[in-house]
C-alpha cells in the first residue's frame, strides 16, 4: 500500500489520520500477518454501535425503542458495512492471506470487519467525536435509504407467510462441514403448502438462513 493510495483512502473517509499507523494495521486481515486488524476491530465495533445509536437518538425522538433497534441493526449489519466498505475501496486496499483470499463465502463479513477496524483507527487517533462525524457522514444517512427500511430477511417472509395464509418457515440444517477455513452450514427453508423452497449457504447458520429466506423472498416477489 503506498502514500497515493492511503492518500486516496483518507479522502474517501473524509477523515485525516494525525499518525497513519493505525488505519495501516485496520487494513491488515488476520491471516496475512501477525501484526492484524482484530484489536481494532474490536474497538471500532463497539465505537460503531456507540455513535450509530447516538445518533438515531438524537434524530428520531419520536421513534420507539424497537424502531430504533431494528434501524441500528440494519445500519450496521455486514451487508451494509461490506457495501460501504467497497465503496470506500477497502476491497482493494486490504491485505490477505492465502487461505482467504479466494474464499467466496467470506468477502463480505471481511470487509465489514475491515471496515470497523478502520473506525476503530479513527477513535483512537480522534476520538468519539471523529467516529461520531464518520457516521453521520457515510452511515446516518442510509437509514432513509428507502421509505421501508430494510429488515432481516427472516422478518420479511414470516410477515409475507402470515399475509398469505401459510404457516411459520421452518428452518432445517441439511450440512454442515468444515474446510480449511472454518465451518460452512448449509439451511434449507420450506414453508407448508408452499411449492417454493429456498437454500442458503454461509460460514454461520444465523446467515445460511437468512440466505434461505432471501432465496424464497425471491421467488415469491415478497418485499
Amino acid at each position: 500500500m503506498n502514500d497515493k493510495d492511503l492518500d486516496a483512502f483518507q479522502t474517501a473517509l473524509g477523515y485525516r489520520f494525525n499518525d497513519v499507523t493505525s488505519l495501516e494495521r485496520a487494513l491488515v486481515h488476520a491471516s496475512a500477518d501477525v501484526e492484524h486488524n482484530e484489536r481494532l476491530e474490536f474497538l471500532g465495533d463497539g465505537a460503531l454501535g456507540y455513535a450509530v445509536s447516538a445518533a438515531l437518538y438524537q434524530r428520531m425522538p419520536h421513534e420507539s425503542v424497537g424502531v430504533l433497534a431494528e434501524r441500528k441493526a440494519t445500519l450496521v449489519s455486514n451487508k451494509r458495512l461490506a457495501q460501504l466498505a467497497v465503496e470506500l475501496g477497502i476491497d482493494r486496499l486490504i491485505r490477505l492471506g492465502g487461505s482467504v483470499a479466494n474464499d467466496r463465502f467470506q468477502p463480505r463479513k471481511i470487509y465489514a470487519d475491515a471496515l470497523e477496524a478502520v473506525v476503530g483507527a479513527i477513535a483512537v487517533d480522534g476520538g468519539i467525536d471523529a467516529v461520531r462525524n464518520f457516521v453521520n457522514e457515510h452511515i446516518y444517512p442510509r437509514a432513509y435509504d428507502t421509505v421501508d427500511f430494510e429488515r432481516h430477511a427472516k422478518t420479511k417472509l414470516q410477515e409475507w407467510a402470515d399475509g398469505e395464509g401459510f404457516g411459520a418457515p421452518d428452518y432445517v440444517v441439511v450440512n454442515q462441514e468444515t474446510d480449511r477455513v472454518g465451518e460452512l452450514w448449509y439451511v434449507k427453508c420450506t414453508i407448508k403448502d408452499l411449492e417454493h423452497s429456498g437454500e442458503g449457504v454461509a460460514r454461520t447458520k444465523r446467515e445460511a438462513e437468512r440466505y434461505a429466506a432471501e432465496a424464497i423472498l425471491a421467488k415469491v416477489g415478497g418485499k
